[in-house]
């Protein structure tokens, strides 16, 4: 969206971000605490804690993509970070849950579309530059995309406004400009992709 103008989010999207905090992984004390203080942040800021308006935290939605193989993950250059990092970014007005954000910006950063599994990966906390001079917190809800249509390692012919490169990269060779838990990330997307074949493997046998 452009420009800074002021919106008012959809019922359904805020629902839709109450249940994905209740779903979100709880492995680990991290895990739980950033589901329960999103969860009161949002309570007490209200539905504009889903724009980027709402300082010094707001949330976005972002998407690891990866090949059905899981073999390949594809990553942004970011334009201000210069370092890679998975699409993603701020909600819009015509977004109606998480998922449906997380795969527009993947589109619109990538030019990819694909399916995107319901589950959340992983709850992020983390500073990002929303502003000129300003560093806001982004709580960004990250979910697992499966991409469709001819995949291959290297730059993707692609230009998007936000990043500088696009391209695929091997899960286990990621590059050395990487923003900081993505590596982490892409491990529990892969971990994620792979129990849920394992699931669909054994499902006619039950």
């Amino acid at each position: 969206m452009s420009g800074q103008q002021r919106w008012q989010p959809r019922e359904g999207i805020v629902t839709d971000l109450r249940h994905a905090l209740a779903r979100a992984p709880r492995d680990t004390p991290e895990d739980r605490f950033e589901a329960w203080a999103w969860r009161a942040l949002l309570d007490e800021v209200g539905s504009g804690l889903l724009t980027r308006q709402a300082a010094p935290s707001h949330v976005t939605a972002s998407a690891v993509v990866l090949s059905p193989d899981t073999r390949l993950t594809c990553l942004v250059l970011h334009g201000r970070l210069g370092l890679w990092v998975q699409p993603g970014g701020h909600l819009e007005p015509e977004d109606m849950t998480l998922p449906l954000a997380a795969a527009r910006e993947v589109e619109e950063e990538t030019g990819l579309t694909g399916e995107l599994l319901p589950d959340v990966v992983a709850l992020s906390r983390h500073r990002a530059p929303c502003r000129p001079g300003v560093v806001d917190w982004h709580l960004d809800v990250q979910h697992v995309m499966v991409a469709s249509g001819a995949i291959s390692p290297g730059p993707l012919a692609y230009v998007s406004p936000e990043s500088r490169q696009v391209a695929w990269w091997p899960v286990e060779e990621l590059p050395p400009a990487l923003a900081p838990g993505v590596d982490g990330l892409v491990g529990r997307a892969v971990a994620l992709l792979g129990r849920r074949e394992a699931d669909r493997q054994e499902a006619p046998s039950r």
